[in-house]
């Protein structure tokens, strides 16, 4: 049997705790929940975006060793989505109603191609080692199996703070032939350690894994929400159409209200951006030391806040630009020139990042 095989029943005595997965949109149900060593430590978050009607919700859980390099990551669905007549009216690679569109590709390279790089493109020396398919890994959380799809592992090395990382990633990869192609990854997870001690952490790592239950209750609520909203947005459609021909007056007071909620939703993201800036940053300034900014010093590199992180590990910005713009997802850009905005270009509410500054 494969050695990276869910199955393989290892166990050890170890102390475990369980962590909830709790919807606070929702009145604090809990959506699932994990074990995870005691000593450890965890984290988990669920967003919902109504506007998302084919995926309004997003969940992450981390568990991780406050002490080391290792941890675990339950990491949100992948969904990707392809009609070939659409006109380019949703650009490759831009999100439509919760799926990205794009065009699909074989499972190794979508996974070695696509998702690895959107969760670790910022990690120094990142290289994929090996894909390669395991067993039925949709078994191991008694899910029935895809009427179309597989199962898949990547390994791959980076370089973390001086660290070097080896971590593996693991999904179900599924496809579904409609009026238009969906696509993507579910059931992600991934495990990580210093180089050389990825394998003897193994079982303790499957073991999480394999400890993850979900909640029916809440199950039953999505699928309420979701075809809530598949209801609306077809309703929504015909009305929009109605109302064009009707009373044109009527759709720019509507463009004009969604104006002021879009408005409201960027005033809460950017709060929430900003919350969780402070957070990380607190914690980052406790744990960076004189001797770590030396290091840095020395290796012609600046650490910066990254309040897309939920572990608090900051982002590598190679020299010292005079300007460093974020995100707050997880993506940064960096330039001399005091003119630079990057809101120009892409997406997104661009704000300057934070430096990280050693602590007493």
């Amino acid at each position: 049997m494969n050695q990276n095989s869910p199955y393989q029943n290892q166990t050890r005595a170890r102390q475990m705790t369980r962590h909830n997965v709790v919807d606070g949109q929702n009145g604090g149900v809990v959506v699932s929940s994990f074990a995870h060593p005691s000593e450890w430590q965890a984290r988990s978050q669920v967003v919902w975006n109504m506007d998302h009607t084919e995926l309004p919700v997003q969940a992450y859980a981390v568990a991780f060793n406050p002490n080391g390099v290792e941890s675990f990551e339950f990491l949100p669905m992948q969904a990707f989505y392809w009609l070939e007549n659409d006109y380019g009216t949703v650009p490759i690679g831009q999100n439509s109603h919760g799926l990205v569109r794009m065009p699909p590709r074989p499972a190794p390279n979508a996974l070695a191609e696509l998702v690895i790089p959107y969760f670790r493109g910022d990690r120094q020396h990142l290289r994929v080692t090996d894909v390669q398919p395991v067993q039925s890994l949709w078994q191991l959380f008694n899910d029935p199996p895809p009427q179309q799809g597989e199962s898949l592992m990547a390994r791959v090395e980076y370089v973390e703070r001086g660290h070097d990382i080896e971590e593996e990633f693991y999904g179900v990869y599924s496809w579904n032939q409609g009026q238009q192609l969906n696509w993507g990854f579910g059931r992600l997870f991934c495990f990580r350690a210093g180089h050389g001690q990825l394998n003897h952490m193994r079982h303790l790592f499957w073991q999480i894994a394999g400890s993850l239950q979900f909640n029916p209750q809440w199950n039953q609520l999505y699928e309420q929400i979701l075809q809530g909203l598949k209801n609306s947005f077809m309703t929504g459609i015909g009305g929009y159409y109605d109302r064009l021909k009707r009373e044109q007056a009527t759709v720019q007071q509507n463009i004009a209200n969604n104006a002021q909620i879009n408005a409201w939703r960027n005033a809460q993201v950017d709060a929430s951006i900003a919350e969780t800036q402070q957070t990380i940053q607190e914690r980052s300034q406790y744990h960076y030391t004189p001797q770590e900014a030396a290091g840095d010093a020395l290796l012609n590199r600046t650490p910066y806040y990254d309040p897309n992180n939920a572990a608090g590990n900051p982002h590598y910005v190679e020299g010292n630009p005079q300007y460093v713009k974020t995100d707050g997802r997880g993506n940064f850009r960096t330039s001399d020139d005091p003119t630079y905005d990057p809101g120009h270009y892409e997406d997104g509410n661009w704000f300057d990042a934070t430096p990280i500054k050693p602590g007493r």
